[in-house]
């Protein structure tokens, strides 16, 4: 019998990665592709819905945008110009929006009593027999005590209605409330502001800060200075804000409130007077720690006053001066300053440069003009 030689066995190769193996007992399932994984068709379609609503967005803002740039260039917010004080050709006090007799200066205001003769800039419910508003004026009859400062160009007289009267003194008279005529219809709006010699009015500040001398110099007039910031004060409205920040003792610092400036409310006029029965006058005169803390608070207006000049042994005029301009570029801030009693000639040169530099007002006033 012949003998046949072995066959070499067969060589088994394995299934190649991503093949399909052949499954005893059934049929054979195709391999899924990526789009048909379960986790790919949950994730794709949140992906695809953000990524749409992201594009609507972006869309949404650029038409805003292209809207506000190209339909509508005239609508913006403009930048309020300060008026430092109010003159009798600008009419009745400044800081006041709306001026008249009845407690509401966010309306203009209305009178019922005359049907004719009213104009918009008119403010009282009687016209007055000459429509001249004199500065500091309250009303026809006797002259009363002035006062150091006001915010305001008339005092209220004592009358029936508050106006400004045309009487030829200033003071506290018996006004009849007779004034410019304010316009006819449903009575209404308008406040009435004060206003003192020294530190005259605010024009249409809000935001106002007195930055006042106690340095040693000022010992026998810190009195008078305190009376009369007080009544300064107690004639803010609400929606006014201030702060008091006196100089002294070098570079020291007093303020009613060292971080920032106090709305005009009762409770925050209550603690400023608090304030005041404290401060005492001494030592020499550095007013640029002042000056920058004021500045750090942002506003409107500064009141600056000195019984003499800003310079000591301690700083010179240029130094003050300088800091000024460095904190105050633009002159967006007006200065009114003030020399309280004692003259000196250099001294006014220097404060009547700084109020003239930044569109404020400069004045000297003596303590016995003040008639307390």
């Amino acid at each position: 019998m012949a003998l046949h030689p072995a066959l070499p066995p067969t060589p088994v190769t394995a299934p190649q990665r991503g093949a399909d193996v052949p499954q005893e007992g059934g049929p054979q399932e195709p391999s899924l592709g990526f789009f048909q994984q379960p986790s790919v068709q949950t994730v794709v379609p949140f992906v695809t819905s953000v990524m749409i609503h992201a594009g609507i967005l972006i869309l949404g803002i650029a038409a805003v945008r292209l809207f506000a740039s190209r339909v509508v260039p005239g609508i913006i917010e403009k930048e309020q110009t300060i008026i430092p004080e109010a003159t009798p050709a600008l009419g009745p006090p400044g800081a006041i929006p709306n001026v008249g007799p009845h407690n509401d200066p966010f309306k203009e205001a209305i009178q019922d009593q005359s049907p004719e003769g009213g104009k918009p800039t008119g403010w009282a419910d009687k016209a007055a027999p000459t429509l001249e508003i004199m500065t500091g004026g309250a009303g026809a009859g006797e002259s009363g005590p002035s006062s150091l400062i006001g915010l305001g160009a008339i005092s209220p007289g004592s009358g029936k209605n508050a106006g400004g009267g045309a009487g030829n003194t200033s003071g506290g008279g018996t006004g009849d409330g007779s004034g410019p005529l304010a316009m006819f219809g449903a009575p209404g709006g308008g406040a009435i502001g004060p206003r003192g010699p020294v530190f005259g009015d605010g024009g249409n500040a809000r935001r106002i800060v007195f930055v006042c001398d106690a340095t040693g110099s000022m010992f026998n007039k810190m009195a008078i200075l305190k009376a009369e910031l007080q009544d300064a004060v107690n004639s803010l409205k609400p929606f006014q804000s201030f702060n008091i920040i006196f100089y002294y003792d070098g570079p020291k610092v007093q303020a009613a409130d060292m971080s920032e400036l106090l709305p005009a409310t009762l409770d925050s006029k209550r603690n400023a007077f608090k304030f005041l029965d404290d401060v005492t006058a001494t030592g020499q005169t550095d007013p640029i720690p002042a000056i920058q803390l004021a500045f750090g608070q942002h506003p409107d207006l500064i009141y600056l006053l000195s019984d003499g000049g800003l310079d000591d042994n301690l700083r010179t005029n240029k130094e003050v001066t300088d800091e000024l301009d460095h904190l105050n570029p633009g002159h967006k801030v007006k200065i009114n300053t003030i020399m309280f009693d004692s003259y000196q000639a250099e001294a006014e040169a220097v404060m009547s440069k700084i109020a003239k530099d930044t569109g404020g007002k400069y004045r000297y006033v003596k303590e016995s003009d003040l008639n307390r």
